[in-house]
């Protein structure tokens, strides 16, 4: 029996999609409140849906995310073994509040890969859009 690689993944918090060979969409949900334990299953299923390969990730919050407060003391990635060959992060904030958080964390919790937050979507797909130059031989 094949078993067929998983293109979404529904979590308590999120619901992630490997919506191509490139990009993995991180759709937050309205209406929950984001805790350690919710962002642990993100990374997990980020990482089951990449399987080993570099992609990029938008990330989607929703305006008004409710979060306790120490989601922003916790380095999700290794504190969860990381996510994988994740390649950059483009976040959509959706609000100046979600925006300055989201700052407010990648300060304290930088990535090794590009991260870019934005106020909308389509700003953030933009970015993803853009192709990086290769990088040069040494």
């Amino acid at each position: 029996m094949k078993m067929e690689h998983p293109r979404v993944i529904d979590t308590r918090t999120a619901t992630l999609e490997l919506v191509s060979d490139a990009l993995v969409e991180v759709r937050f949900k309205p209406d929950v409140k984001l805790d350690v334990a919710g962002m642990s299953e993100i990374v997990h299923a980020k990482r089951a849906l990449i399987a080993g390969k570099n992609v990029d990730v938008l990330a989607v919050l929703p305006p008004e995310i409710d979060f306790e407060l120490n989601v922003l003391s916790v380095d999700h990635a290794s504190e969860n073994g990381g996510c994988g060959s994740e390649g950059r992060l483009a976040l959509a904030a959706q609000s100046p509040f979600n925006e300055r958080i989201s700052n407010i964390y990648f300060r304290y919790h930088p990535r090794v890969n590009s991260t870019g937050i934005f106020i909308s979507e389509e700003d953030a797909r933009k970015w993803l859009d853009t192709r990086l130059p290769a990088p040069s031989a040494s």
